[in-house]
This record gives structure tokens, C-alpha cells and sequence, in this order.
């Protein structure tokens, strides 16, 4: 029985232990006063949870016995505005990859680098995290307008998974070049993702129009398996990379490429599929 209560003791001390001082032991000092950065885990542990309850249960019960709704200039908008903030932080990042010289260098960036300049790309990766958040409201617009076939498992975890990937990277290195290509592709097919929302919410007269969209998924494919060789190369001549940086984050790759691919080859058995969307 003292045995089993010492085994629970510890088991208790290391789940306290790994959910909220390990993240406080192991945060970059550069970013860890930021907000929702600072602290343990439990941050973005909570907000996902707020998210995958209003669109699992809150959302559908208040929607049951209700048409749905239209919202064709409230999408336009946020379509219209996410299209300027991704190609802001697409411009951003262009300019501070050194013309692709940083995803040559594999040591563990310094994490003790307060420069002006690295201080600015900082703050700038904290708000283009902060902009993943707003995503989510293609979820409540699927659920408001009654579009349940969009809300799939690669939909949710998606939009689960990417915020916590970037509150990790935020937490632990921002400035890993790993991050800034995933943030290359990520931005850029947003403004491509986006767009083509923002043209398809005018309605069918626009449809002979937008003939590429299944070119954007088959770009998030390249996306995940460029992020993913790449993550290959930097675990065998990586100097000082933490072993959670490659279960975490790299590891991601192969899962999303598998999901992606598997819409992909769903979506198109039926060419004529007006409800395809993409993700990401």
C-alpha cells in the first residue's frame, strides 16, 4: 500500500510538475512575458477546450431549431481582412529570411540574442500567432450556416493543433528556422485560401472563375512534405535541438500530409463537389 501511495505521489508531482513548471523551466526568456506565452500549459489547453465546446455542443444545440444563417458580408469581410494579414506577415518573413540563408544554419538559434532586430521578429511571430486564433471563426461560420459535412476531423484538429503548435514554438524557440518555413508556406496559402472564399461568397455566377482551388490543397501537400524533408535533414545535423522540438512540431508533418492527401483523393472522386473547401 506505501508503494502505491509513492508511485501515485510521484505521478501526481510529475503530471504537476510537466503542466505547468516545466514550461515556465523551459521557456525562451525572450518571449516568456508575452501574453498567453507566460505560465504553464493551461492557457492554450483552456482556450482550446472553450473552442471545441462551442462548436461541438453550444453552437449545434443553439442552432438546432434555427435556419441558418447567411452571413454573406460578415465572411466577405473576414475573408477580405485575412487576406491582408497573411500577406502582411508573408512580406514579413520574406524580408527576414536572410534570402533562405537561415534554413542552412542548423545549431539551436540563441536563445539569449535581445537584439533590436531579433527582438522585432519576435513581437512580430507573437502576433502573427495571435492571427492563427482568428481562424477559428471558419468553424463558427460553418456551424451558423449549418454546414456540418465542413466540420470534419481534419477541419477540428487543424484548428486545434495549429494554435498549440504555435503557443509551443512561442514558448519554447520562435525563432527555430523550421518555423519561419512552415510560416513561408502557411501565410502564403492562406492568401490564396482566403481569396478564393472571399471570390466564392459572391455565389455561383463566380464558380467558372475559380477553377484552382483544388491547386491550393495539392500546395499544402507540398507544404507538408517540403516542412517534413526538411525536418529530416535538421535531426541528423542539428546541434542543440531539444529531442520535444522533433515530437512536437517536425513530427506533425507526416500526420497532416496523411490527412490532407487523404481529403484530397476524397474530395475529387466527385469533381463536381461544390462543398470542397480547404484548410490551412
Amino acid at each position: 500500500m506505501d508503494k502505491l501511495l509513492t508511485y501515485c505521489g510521484h505521478t501526481v508531482d510529475s503530471l504537476v510538475y510537466y503542466g505547468h513548471q516545466y514550461w515556465i523551466d523551459a521557456a525562451d526568456p525572450r518571449t516568456k512575458h508575452f501574453p498567453m506565452v507566460e505560465g504553464g500549459i493551461w492557457k492554450i489547453l483552456l482556450i482550446m477546450g472553450c473552442y471545441l465546446l462551442l462548436i461541438k455542443k453550444l453552437l449545434p444545440d443553439y442552432m438546432r431549431d434555427r435556419k441558418p444563417y447567411q452571413l454573406r458580408v460578415p465572411i466577405l469581410a473576414f475573408n477580405t481582412l485575412m487576406v491582408a494579414i497573411n500577406g502582411y506577415f508573408f512580406y514579413e518573413i520574406v524580408t527576414n529570411l536572410e534570402y533562405g540563408i537561415r534554413f542552412l544554419d542548423f545549431r539551436y538559434p540563441d536563445r539569449h540574442d535581445f537584439s533590436d532586430k531579433t527582438l522585432r521578429e519576435l513581437n512580430l511571430g507573437w502576433w502573427g500567432w495571435i492571427s492563427r486564433f482568428l481562424d477559428m471563426l471558419d468553424t463558427v461560420f460553418f456551424v451558423l450556416r449549418k454546414k456540418d459535412n465542413q466540420v470534419t476531423f481534419l477541419h477540428v484538429y487543424h484548428h486545434t493543433a495549429v494554435p498549440f503548435l504555435g503557443w509551443f514554438s512561442m514558448k519554447i524557440n520562435p525563432l527555430a528556422p523550421i518555423i519561419g518555413l512552415f510560416g513561408l508556406f502557411n501565410t502564403a496559402i492562406h492568401v490564396l485560401m482566403y481569396s478564393y472564399y472571399s471570390l466564392s461568397s459572391f455565389g455561383p455566377r463566380m464558380r467558372p472563375y475559380l477553377w484552382w482551388k483544388k491547386y491550393i490543397t495539392q500546395l499544402q501537400l507540398l507544404q507538408f512534405l517540403i516542412c517534413g524533408s526538411y525536418g529530416c535533414v535538421l535531426f541528423c545535423l542539428q546541434t542543440g535541438y531539444p529531442a520535444v522540438w522533433f515530437w512536437v512540431c517536425v513530427g506533425q508533418n507526416p500526420l497532416f500530409f496523411y490527412l490532407f492527401n487523404d481529403f484530397y483523393r476524397k474530395s475529387y472522386k466527385k469533381m463536381n463537389n461544390n462543398d470542397y473547401m480547404c484548410y490551412l
